[in-house]
């Protein structure tokens, strides 16, 4: 990012991994409401049919010549109309990305991938690809993908007009911030890609040129000046100083798959959308205190019109902070450990420290095996295979100087 001095900077890691350790401690119950959730499913099927359909009535009122199939009818039925179900799509790419809607990854992969199919754009493989590093590394400079571009807080920052263009155009703006973390394009993103120009290319040839701009300005506007898109602002622009997080409590977490329990997410990101208003109700008492939304058109209102409030406005930490405070939260955890569920989580979590130490894993694998007083052999639970399904190659990829094969020797596979 670079001048880090525009932002909100913090010393402290990021707050959710060690409140969902407090919480579990407490409230082992919570572990019941994580998963997958199938009626995700049907649900995306429908608005993907009724997204579909809407194209073709407005191509067909257009080949009518009816003033219903006109370009400014297309234009405003994609606003009104289009924007939210293409949002709503969108949602389930990123439950998909947890894995909360269906069994296996590969289930949630061509759910995502059938979800994208009207949006034109193909988001579905890139959004899975990077979207889990936002929750790991939230707030860390260079490695969440959520942050503001330094360009965009040094020259939009508090200033209303140019606030309200950046979020106008907030869909191209996001494409372009994400290229900042682009890596080399993976056999699924190409796949998506040659999908979604076959897609276009059908819906063109098949239902006509009207449909296509219809879904195009869909999703444009399903990510732009738009009530459902105003998350995109409402979960970490600091609207009460050194909360990092919020939470919308609103009609639209409807059409949403809930994401508006966005303090609640990022806790348990493992819980699907449809349970975090019952996670909520299990544990009120983490919640009530911290500073919620309420309605997402007032939130795309304050955040134009308050010159204290733009884009200068998130907590950033640096990655040595992070590695720190995430280090020594581990290292507490692991001496804490009461079962294969939470030495998992831990291990988790240790993945997330890039520049650990061998002698700083061999500790903490140390302080599991003590504390549980024998090795993990039954293999991965649930817990496990949903929230951390590559926590194996995450570790003896990601931290420095490990050797190959100590968890197999670890979990005894």
């Amino acid at each position: 990012m670079g001048d880090l001095s525009l932002f909100a900077i913090t010393t402290t890691g990021e707050p959710h991994a060690e409140r969902r350790a407090k919480i579990l401690k407490a409230h082992p119950e919570i572990r019941e409401l994580m998963g997958y959730d199938v009626k995700t499913i049907p649900i995306t099927i429908a608005v993907v049919v009724a997204q579909f359909f809407f194209a073709w009535v407005i191509q067909s009122l257009a080949d009518k010549g009816s003033m219903f199939g006109n370009w400014l009818s297309v234009v405003i039925a994609s606003y009104f109309l289009g924007a939210v179900l293409s949002h709503w799509l969108a949602m389930t790419i990123h439950e998909t990305s947890h894995n909360l809607a269906a069994r296996t990854a590969s289930q949630n992969i061509a759910l995502a991938l059938f979800a994208n199919l009207p949006m034109v754009l193909p988001c579905a493989a890139t959004f899975r690809r990077y979207h889990i590093e936002h929750h790991t590394f939230l707030g860390v400079d260079h490695d969440d993908t959520d942050l503001p571009h330094e360009l965009e807080a040094k020259y939009v920052g508090q200033r209303r007009f140019l606030k309200f263009l950046v979020l106008f155009l907030y869909l191209p703006a996001y494409i372009a911030r994400g290229l900042t973390f682009a890596k080399k394009t993976s056999r699924d993103e190409w796949f998506n890609g040659a999908l979604m120009i076959a897609v276009n290319i059908a819906i063109y040839k098949v239902l006509g040129p009207q449909a296509l701009v219809y879904l195009t300005l869909s999703t444009f506007f399903g990510h732009s000046l738009h009530p459902v898109a105003a998350h995109f602002i409402h979960e970490h622009y600091v609207f009460s100083p050194g909360q990092e997080t919020y939470s919308y409590y609103g009609a639209l977490n409807l059409v949403t798959f809930n994401v508006g329990y966005h303090n609640e997410h990022h806790d348990f990101m493992n819980v699907p959308g449809s349970r975090l208003p019952k996670l909520r109700k299990m544990i009120p008492q983490y919640y009530e205190k911290l500073v919620a939304h309420h309605s997402w058109t007032y939130v795309l209102w304050y955040f134009i019109t308050d010159r204290t409030i733009g884009f200068t406005s998130r907590i950033v930490r640096t990655r040595e902070s992070f590695n720190k405070a995430r280090l020594a939260m581990v290292k507490a955890r692991a001496e804490q450990v009461a079962s294969e569920a939470e030495a998992e989580e831990v291990l988790g979590e240790l993945s997330a420290v890039r520049i650990c130490s061998d002698d700083e894993v061999t500790q903490v694998t140390a302080m599991i095996r003590r504390t549980l007083g024998k090795g993990i052999d039954n293999g991965p639970s649930e817990t496990h295979r949903i929230f951390f399904p590559d926590v194996k190659r995450e570790i003896e990829h990601k931290i420095k100087g490990t050797q190959p094969g100590f968890l197999e020797k670890l979990f005894k596979r």
